[in-house]
């Protein structure tokens, strides 16, 4: 299965019939996980939230939805053959849970479009089992206002959820819930409940042939003519500043030489590629030796969870590498210029609490051990720390 990147969002090159292919083996596998469904106003978020960005990267299925995405994927170098709308992609589901007996739940939107929805879905598929929820007012992270969201799924105890909440609630909501939740799947639909309810027409079918719904969909809804100047304009143009960017700038970083009681230094262990590395953080819009303070201990208490960090020693700028040709798919910069801090670790081993979309594992290291330990890449920095710091050690 090919897979490319936009602003760092996956985008897995299926077609429609290949990813229902995907998702019908995996709600065989016993497994979990959820399905996005990227276009160019996703790519934009992706691009300004690195967290958002990886959400869509740990998805099972990324799948392309908007016309849009193939224009970004040639600026870029790559090419993208396929296009799948939710609205498509929601009706084959459909198809699939009821000959499978899987049952669904419509979370979010309007109570009143979804529990039309609901019926309309009822009455075209009758032996599937369907239910809405509304689940109360989302903020921008995923969060509901309702007392127990998490319960009342469960209490349905769908096997499907189509997440229909825009992003990037929905995104951040199925990240965040995943192991809470009994289904076996979410999918981010967004406003694909609106057309399930049908509130809005799909455009003619010559209209879609050419890659114009979003255009039939400006008319239709003329509030949305903000989102489609963000896909044809400020998308394309940020592709390019990306390309730019993965051509000549280095982005700002912190990393943190943390050094225990009795003098052995912390090292963990990276989720994604299972590497060992002192944890780092992005530092981009320090300007001082405040800004760089402040950057580094945010990191500590985001990726380590807490902040009994004492602060000793700084070396701005002091290592400097590119990215490999997979990162810089991933990342909008040529490679890192790094900061190392030397800081004292004030707290208990109890204290550290770790952001499991960082690191899975941590250990306190020896200094001689440390170099054979660390990622190949990651042995400079590590080699700066042990010279530059060595009379704490």
């Amino acid at each position: 299965m090919k897979e490319i990147y936009i602003l760092g969002a996956k985008i897995n090159d299926v077609s429609l019939n290949e990813a229902m292919e995907k998702i019908a083996n995996f709600l065989l596998s016993g497994q979990k996980s959820y399905v996005t469904t990227p276009n160019p106003e996703i790519c934009l978020i992706s691009y300004k939230d690195k967290k958002f960005r990886r959400i869509i990267q740990n998805s099972f299925l990324a799948i392309p939805d908007g016309s849009g995405l193939k224009f970004g994927a040639r600026i870029l170098g790559d090419q993208l053959n396929n296009k799948t709308t939710g609205a498509d992609l929601s009706q084959k589901i459909l198809e699939l849970a009821e000959h499978n007996n899987y049952s669904i739940l419509l979370l979010g939107g309007k109570q009143e479009v979804g529990e039309r929805a609901k019926n309309l879905i009822k009455q075209k598929f009758p032996n599937l089992k369907i239910d809405y929820l509304n689940g109360g007012d989302f903020d921008s992270q995923g969060n509901s206002t309702s007392p127990n969201p998490i319960d009342q799924i469960n209490s349905i105890n769908p096997v499907i959820i189509f997440v229909c909440l825009g992003a990037p609630k929905q995104e951040y909501f199925m990240s965040a819930n995943l192991d809470k939740l009994n289904a076996k799947l979410m999918l981010g639909l967004g406003g694909t409940i609106d057309f399930l309810a049908g509130q809005i027409p799909r455009a003619p079918e010559n209209i879609r042939k050419y890659d114009l719904e979003w255009l039939w969909r400006g008319f239709k809804e003329p509030w949305r003519w903000k989102r489609i100047i963000n896909a044809v304009i400020v998308f394309p143009t940020i592709c390019l500043y990306w390309k730019f960017g993965n051509l000549f700038f280095y982005r700002g970083n912190v990393a943190g030489f943390i050094i225990s009681q009795n003098k052995q230094i912390f090292i963990a262990e990276h989720t994604k590629d299972k590497t060992w590395k002192l944890p780092q953080g992005g530092s981009k819009n320090a300007k001082s030796r405040a800004d760089l303070e402040d950057a580094i201990l945010r990191e500590m208490k985001e990726e380590l969870g807490n902040d009994k960090f004492e602060i000793i020693k700084m070396l701005k700028n002091c290592y400097k590498y590119k990215w490999s040709k997979n990162v810089i798919n991933t990342d909008k910069y040529k490679g890192q210029k790094q900061t190392l801090f030397l800081l004292k670790f004030l707290g208990q081993d109890s204290d550290i609490i770790l952001d499991k979309h960082e690191h899975t594992e941590w250990q306190w290291i020896n200094k001689n051990d440390i170099l054979e330990k660390a990622d190949p890449i990651r042995r400079k920095i590590i080699k700066i720390g042990l010279e530059k710091f060595k009379d704490y050690l």
